[in-house]
C-alpha cells in the first residue's frame, strides 16, 4: 500500500493535464464536452480518495512504514532532495479527509458551474488544486511541500479571478496573491535555514534532529515556517485577504477557504511540532497571534451585513483558536479541531 501513495496526488494531476490539453486543442469544448471534463475530474479525485482511505486503513492496522522514497529529485553538492512521501500519522488522516471533501465539491460543481463560460477551465484548475494539496500534505520533504504550497496558491489566484472580466475579481485575486507571497518568503528562508543548520530538508529527519538543535536555531527555523503558516491560514496581520478571496465561485470558496487550503498553515505547524516545542518564543508567538486573531475575527464578524463575509471571519477565528491551542501545547486538540472544522465549513 505504501507505494500507492504516489497515485493520490498523481491522478488529479493527470486529470488536469487531460482536461487542459483537451480544451487547448479543441477536443473538449462547449456544453457537449462538459460531461467529459466533469467525468474526468470526478473519476480522478474519487480514485485518489479511495486510495487515501485505503492507505489510512492500512496505517491504522500498523502495516505502513513511516515513509517511502520513489527516487532522487535533486542532487547538487551536499543538497540531496528525494521524491518521498509520508505514509503514516496525521498526514495520512488529513489526506483522506481532504480527498473526501474534494470529491464532494467536485461532484457539486458539476451542476453549479453548468453552462458557465469557464466550465472546462474551472475543472482544470480544481483538478490541479486537488493534486497540489494532496502533494503538499503527503510530501516527505520541505521542497516537495513548497511545490504543492505554490501550486495551490496559483490555483487560488486563478479561481478568485474566475470572472476575470470583472475588475473587482481581478484586483482581489492580485491582492491575495501578493499577500501570500510574504508567507512564501518565510517558507523559503525556513527551508534554507533547515538545510544550513540541520543538513536536511526531510520532514522526518528535521523533526528527529529537533532535540539536538540549539534553542536559538530552532526558534529561527520555526519562526520562518510560522510566518508562512499564518499568511496561508489568514492570521493577523494577514487576515483581511480572506474576505477578498470570496470573489470566486461558491464551490471554490468552500474548498479553498472553508474546507481545505485555508488549513494548510495550521497543518504545517502541527507537522513541525517537535521543532516548535523546542522554541518557547515560537510557542508564545502562536499564542499571541492565535488569540488576537480569534478576538479580531469575532468582533469584525459581528459587524458584517452578509452571510458570506460573516462566515469568512468565523473561519479565521476558528483557525486562530487552533494556533492558540498549538501555542499552549494542546497539539491533539488542535488536530481534532482542524478535522472537525474542515468538515463543518465545507458543508
Amino acid at each position: 500500500m505504501d507505494y500507492l501513495v504516489v497515485l493520490i496526488p498523481s491522478l488529479p494531476f493527470i486529470a488536469a493535464a487531460i482536461i487542459g490539453f483537451g480544451h487547448l486543442f479543441n477536443r473538449i469544448t462547449g456544453q457537449e464536452g462538459e460531461y467529459i471534463s466533469a467525468g474526468i475530474a470526478k473519476s480522478a479525485i474519487t480514485l485518489s480518495c479511495l486510495i487515501a482511505i485505503s492507505l489510512l486503513v492500512t496505517d491504522l492496522l500498523g502495516m505502513n512504514s513511516d515513509s517511502i522514497t520513489i527516487g532522487k529529485w535533486l542532487d547538487s553538492g551536499n543538497l540531496v532532495v528525494e521524491l518521498n512521501f509520508i505514509t503514516t500519522g496525521f498526514s495520512v488522516i488529513i489526506a483522506a479527509l481532504f480527498s473526501i471533501i474534494l470529491v464532494v465539491v467536485t461532484r457539486f460543481s458539476t451542476n453549479y458551474i453548468h453552462k458557465e463560460p469557464g466550465f472546462h477551465r474551472f475543472f482544470f484548475v480544481l483538478s490541479l488544486f486537488s493534486s497540489a494539496m494532496l502533494f503538499l500534505i503527503l510530501s516527505g520533504n520541505a521542497i516537495g511541500t513548497f511545490v504543492g504550497w505554490e501550486l495551490a496558491g496559483l490555483c487560488s489566484y486563478l479561481l478568485i479571478s474566475f470572472a476575470y472580466d470583472r475588475p473587482v475579481a481581478a484586483l482581489n485575486a492580485t491582492r491575495v496573491f501578493v499577500t501570500n507571497r510574504i508567507g512564501d518568503a518565510g517558507f523559503i528562508l525556513g527551508i534554507a535555514l533547515s538545510f544550513y543548520f540541520a543538513g536536511t530538508v526531510n520532514w522526518v529527519n528535521l523533526n528527529e534532529l529537533a532535540g539536538s538543535l540549539a534553542t536559538p536555531t530552532a526558534t529561527v527555523i520555526s519562526l520562518c515556517f510560522v510566518v508562512a503558516a499564518i499568511a496561508k491560514s489568514a492570521q493577523l496581520p494577514f487576515t483581511p485577504w480572506l474576505a477578498r478571496a470570496m470573489e470566486g465561485p461558491t464551490p471554490s470558496s468552500a474548498v479553498f477557504y472553508g474546507g481545505v487550503m485555508i488549513h494548510a498553515g495550521i497543518f504545517l505547524v502541527i507537522l513541525l511540532q517537535p521543532i516548535i516545542e523546542k522554541a518557547p518564543l515560537t510557542m508564545g508567538v502562536l499564542v499571541v497571534i492565535g488569540l488576537f486573531t480569534a478576538i479580531y475575527s469575532f468582533i469584525v464578524g459581528l459587524t458584517q451585513t452578509d452571510v458570506k463575509s460573516s462566515l469568512c471571519f468565523a473561519i479565521s477565528g476558528q483557525l486562530g483558536l487552533m494556533f492558540l491551542e498549538c501555542g499552549l501545547g494542546l497539539w491533539e486538540l488542535a488536530s481534532w479541531h482542524l478535522c472537525a472544522h474542515a468538515m463543518v465549513r465545507n458543508y
